[in-house]
């Protein structure tokens, strides 16, 4: 099986695996961080589930970045997607917002928008997920040779989750609203 595969598999686990604890917790908000090798990449999944009675939050920090032969070096291409989801459990209604952005060591940015890359400057918004997402590659292991669970610094944590918590369409150039 392909490092790819082995790699969707793992993320399709990782979902049920949090989804069922979900339900069994009542209202326990699960974290979890994966970074392995994906394709000729190295894949950087953060995920954290928040249910409720009625509801579940899940939410995504997805990166792609080019190996690195040092942790020193910057890495020459990153791909970023964040994703939020609310679920209803009565309805199985979703109201779901998606931000897609790359950039390389040029540092060339571009977003996703409406399924095509479009080349933006830098705004802000840009800035902070850039920002947040160095802090997230400085803090895990990018040389596991296989998908491995680890534990984000308390801090880069809390910035990820207030980046998640702010997909607003008025702050993200590009952001994807699907019900």
């Amino acid at each position: 099986m392909s490092e790819g595969k082995v790699m969707r598999l793992i993320i399709k686990l990782l979902m049920c695996l949090c989804l069922i604890s979900a339900s069994a917790s009542s209202q326990e908000r699960i974290r979890k961080v994966m970074v392995g090798p994906y394709n000729d990449e190295i894949r950087i999944l953060i995920a954290f589930i928040e249910p409720t009675e009625v509801s579940y939050k899940m939410q995504t920090m997805i990166i792609d970045l080019a190996p690195l032969k040092n942790r020193n070096e910057e890495p020459s291409s990153v791909q970023v997607d964040l994703t939020s989801t609310i679920r209803s459990l009565s309805t199985e209604g979703k109201q779901q917002k998606i931000v897609i952005l790359r950039w390389k060591q040029t540092g060339e940015l571009e977003l996703k928008c409406d399924g095509k890359w479009v080349k933006k400057d830098a705004a802000s918004s840009t800035d902070k997920i850039i920002e947040v997402t160095k802090a997230v590659i400085q803090s895990v292991p990018l040389d596991a040779k296989t998908p491995t669970e680890v534990t984000l610094p308390q801090e880069t944590e809390q910035k990820v989750s207030s980046l998640l918590n702010a997909l607003h369409t008025e702050n993200f150039p590009c952001l994807r609203t699907l019900r």
